[in-house]
């Protein structure tokens, strides 16, 4: 797979084969390298919060030998054993959250193989954004796939699913999958974002409009004129 984002002494570029519907505002939440919730605090202009829906994390005692299901925090020895020939994997999902709204949804199948790191991840409790910065590594990034609507939760990389929306809320989903690579840290994630409404909308849709149908290219001048949800 060609790289996404690729660089020379005087030229940047970023590519891949988009989707011709999705504007200018999505590709660059879609291209966050470990950082979407930080252009997401950006974009809100609001702090961005981490909510955890539920994680799986397994070890193995020795090389070759069968997974081994961890409570959290995993005990020191399981933490101390992470290595390449037995390391410490977990698949979890989070909300990304925002003003009390759910603005994206990722599942990840985390690989950790190294002490400190899984430390960091597993008693310390850094996202998966956060550990990139925390480790002082830059990651490599792969984008895999882009699509609008539904994400195929047929996909048998992606342990459990559950939709970002109401299936009856007339919103419509945008979702990638990529990977992040840094040395003892590997991240196989599926993000998906509830509505395209709210990169047109911004804070109009974060503070009460989202689950009202309408079209993604309505102007935004007329969002005042929707009737917001009531709680």
């Amino acid at each position: 797979m060609a790289p996404t984002y690729t660089f020379t002494n005087k030229t940047t570029n970023v590519a891949f084969n988009w989707p011709s519907a999705v504007t200018s505002l999505e590709r660059i939440a879609l291209t966050a390298q470990g950082e979407l919730q930080r252009v997401l605090s950006a974009y809100f202009a609001r702090p961005i919060s981490i909510t955890v829906v539920y994680t799986h994390t397994y070890g193995r005692p020795a090389p070759g030998a069968p997974r081994e299901f961890l409570s959290l925090p995993p005990p020191p020895a399981a933490i101390a054993q992470a290595s390449e020939e037995t390391p410490i994997t977990q698949t979890r999902q989070v909300h990304l959250v925002c003003s009390g709204q759910i603005v994206c949804t990722a599942t990840a199948t985390v690989r950790i193989t190294d002490p400190s790191v899984a430390h960091f991840f597993l008693v310390e409790n850094f996202a998966i954004g956060q550990m990139f910065r925390r480790i002082e590594k830059l990651p490599r990034f792969e984008l895999q796939n882009v699509g609008i609507g539904p994400y195929p939760c047929e996909d048998l990389d992606v342990a459990s699913w559950s939709p970002a929306s109401n299936p009856g809320s007339g919103s419509q989903e945008l979702w990638r999958k990529y990977k992040l690579i840094a040395p003892d840290f590997e991240c196989d994630i599926v993000e998906v974002f509830p509505d395209r409404d709210m990169f047109v909308g911004g804070t109009t849709w974060l503070d009460g409009m989202c689950g009202v149908p309408v079209h993604l290219y309505e102007r935004l001048e007329q969002y005042p004129k929707r009737v917001p949800l009531s709680v």
